[in-house]
């Protein structure tokens, strides 16, 4: 609750500041000139509104175009970015466009009509780009930081209920955790050493502190991994799912819950995250913090999901000591 309140606060903060810019525009640096007028601070209202609407409507167009896509490729991503920009910032100028066109009207008496609008250069030059920016920045700022937005929309007719799923359609999906569901379902949930070894299925990260390297499991228990180098994962069966995000931490990607909306933080499978973040202080959090090369090496993984191995979890095949 709190940080919805903390959203719908910064939002009507964003509004404010937007609307205010949009009415003083090239008279930012001597205000007075239009903040002057009787009937500013009317309209300035009015634009608040509209702003509020604007951010609503491009809310709305990142859930119908981006949050449902998994871009294959770099190009792909590039093509669902160039029309999410495309509606997000043309459907509000259009909307703002029609009620500026209906208000000259009203104001003149019907002496403006369509085409003094639309061939008035000194409004495209000077007032239109304090209105373009606003509304760019904002469609931006949902693309980069999604999770600030203030609805996230349904995904329930793009990715299917988990019980209608078979073990195979998660390559299909790039999801991971669809493959998690079902593996809880087959396998024995109980963590164990055997033999000086635990199953892939257990590791939530590999770790690296004071020169070596740790396994942390599922249930929050931490074991050294002896004489391991990151050169072994590829003589692992399932070495591959262990994708490095920030210089000290690999993460295995079937804890991954997507989609990645957090572009500096990746988000846990929500029973994993709580065992070990916040039902104890043991952990922090900065080993969710994604570096500089984090993002591309797990859109790498998920890349290359149709090739990946999703066989071996059930094997006790890390050699672990206490």
């Amino acid at each position: 609750m709190k940080r919805l309140i903390l959203k719908i606060l910064l939002l009507l903060l964003w509004c404010m500041l937007s609307a205010y810019l949009i009415n003083v525009s090239v008279k930012l640096f001597v205000p007075a000139e239009r903040t002057g007028s009787p009937t500013f601070w009317s309209i300035y209202v009015g634009t608040v509104a509209l702003m509020v609407l604007y951010v609503g409507i491009i809310n709305k167009l990142y859930n119908g175009i981006v949050a449902v896509k998994v871009p294959k490729d770099k190009e792909s991503e590039i093509i669902v970015l160039g029309n999410y920009l495309l509606f997000a910032i043309a459907v509000p100028l259009l909307i703002h466009r029609l009620l500026l066109h209906v208000g000259v009207v009203i104001a003149t008496n019907g002496e403006v009509g369509v085409e003094d609008i639309v061939l008035n250069t000194n409004y495209w030059k000077e007032d239109f780009p304090f209105l373009l920016l606003p509304l760019l920045f904002t469609a931006l700022f949902f693309y980069y930081w999604p999770e600030y937005r203030l609805f996230k929309g349904d995904k329930v007719s793009v990715v299917p209920r988990q019980e209608e799923v078979s073990v195979f359609d998660w390559r299909e999906y790039r999801l991971p955790n669809m493959l998690l569901e079902q593996l809880r379902k087959v396998l024995d949930p109980t963590i164990s050493v055997v033999e000086g070894r635990i199953r892939v299925f257990d590791m939530v990260f590999i770790l690296y502190e004071n020169q070596n390297y740790f396994a942390v499991l599922t249930n929050g228990e931490k074991y050294l991994l002896p004489r391991f180098r990151p050169s072994m994962l590829s003589e692992w069966l399932l070495g591959c799912w262990f994708v490095q995000i920030n210089n000290a931490v690999r993460v295995n990607m079937l804890y991954l819950q997507r989609p990645l909306e957090d572009r500096k933080n990746i988000i846990l499978d929500e029973t994993v995250d709580n065992i070990l973040f916040d039902s104890n202080e043991k952990y922090s959090r900065e080993l969710l913090r994604v570096g500089r090369s984090g993002t591309e090496h797990i859109k790498g993984f998920l890349n290359n999901i149709p090739t990946v191995t999703d066989q071996g979890w059930e094997e006790w095949a890390v050699e672990v000591r206490s």
